[in-house]
């Protein structure tokens, strides 16, 4: 198994030490436990599996919840933008750096019909992500189309740095890593270079994110409206609602209403890149006048003075497909048996 130097890398108050690590053991090389610093927190439904898209050496990572620890289980080789760096404009060639939701599956049939001929480019499939997400959004970046697909040309994966944006695998590796995907379930984390941090760094910068969670629960439970809002960025903070402003005058009117509300939190997942985090869970709410649940997605980044602020939350339907069923189980769920057939694949060395 292949050993990676990781980067020295200062999150906060905190220095991470540059460690060797083995994704096998899950140790550095004087036999220090290290994690993943992407991954404070997996579970076993909007985080069963996540991808890792580390640009610097053009590997995608896969891990896979281990009781809320990550737990790695194979790399497959990629390409990703013609460009280095982290994407800010349509058409720069660069592959965005964060964290990304998968949202649509498309076929090579799918491609074909959308795209004529120019669709074979995508080989047996692609899988859509939600770029721009909401930080990306509040940063001014602008582009679309970032996916993760295969090619009809794989020599191009050896080149490492050969698409327009998106992350390019051989086909056989996009149908074996499809077998851990859900849509909206196995977020992408696309960095320059994977860190890990001691086990210690990496429980503490879980537990600030946790205490930060559930701070803002308690302040929603007990409708108290400024300890809430203080959960929020003044500066940045924008939803469906509008910004700031705008959002705390809408809260303040619903917590105007009669009654305490049941808020229950499950499936929380932790996730972080570049200078911000993504917090996952499923959210259920009863008061006097609703009931509902749904897959809720908080976006948060750190003050000047290292505290946690919400910059943006999405609420959603989607991801709740399959709710308690049984656990998840690797399949062919995108992919048929054969699907190769039929596609002119010209082949790489990977």
């Amino acid at each position: 198994m292949k050993n990676i130097a990781a980067k020295i890398l200062t999150v906060g108050a905190l220095t991470i030490l540059p460690l060797t690590y083995s994704f096998a053991q899950g140790t550095s090389a004087d036999g220090t436990k290290v994690m993943p610093a992407p991954l404070l927190m997996m579970d076993n439904f909007f985080a069963h599996h996540v991808l890792i898209a580390e640009k610097s050496t053009h590997s995608l990572h896969l891990f896979k919840n281990a009781d809320g620890k990550p737990e790695f289980v194979r790399s497959y080789q990629m390409a990703t933008g013609k460009k280095p760096g982290d994407k800010e404009a349509e058409g720069d060639f660069r592959t965005p750096e964060g964290v990304y939701n998968f949202v649509d599956f498309m076929t090579n049939k799918q491609l074909l019909a959308q795209s004529g001929p120019q669709g074979a480019i995508y080989g047996a499939g692609a899988f859509v992500t939600d770029y721009p997400n909401p930080v990306d959004k509040i940063n001014k970046k602008t582009g679309s189309g970032i996916w993760l697909h295969s090619t009809n040309d794989e020599t191009r994966i050896d080149k490492g740095l050969d698409s327009r944006g998106c992350v390019v695998t051989a086909n056989n590796e996009l149908i074996d890593v499809s077998k851990y995907l859900e849509l909206n379930k196995t977020p992408m984390i696309v960095v320059q270079d994977l860190i890990y941090l001691n086990e210690k760094t990496w429980e503490a910068q879980k537990g600030e994110l946790k205490k930060t969670i559930d701070g803002w629960l308690d302040a929603w439970r007990k409708k108290d409206i400024e300890s809430y809002i203080s959960y929020y960025d003044q500066n940045d903070f924008v939803d469906s609602k509008g910004k700031y402003a705008a959002y705390k005058a809408y809260k303040k009117a619903v917590f105007s209403n009669p009654g305490q509300p049941k808020i229950d939190l499950d499936n929380l997942s932790i996730l972080q890149a570049k200078n911000y985090a993504v917090v996952t869970f499923t959210q259920n709410y009863q008061s006097n006048t609703i009931n509902d649940t749904g897959r809720k997605l908080l976006y948060l980044r750190q003050d000047e003075n290292y505290n946690w602020k919400i910059v943006s939350e999405v609420w959603t339907k989607n991801g709740l497909e399959n709710m308690g069923k049984l656990a998840f189980e690797p399949s062919l769920r995108f992919f048929k048996e054969g699907t190769r057939e039929g596609i002119e694949i010209k082949k790489g060395n990977n």
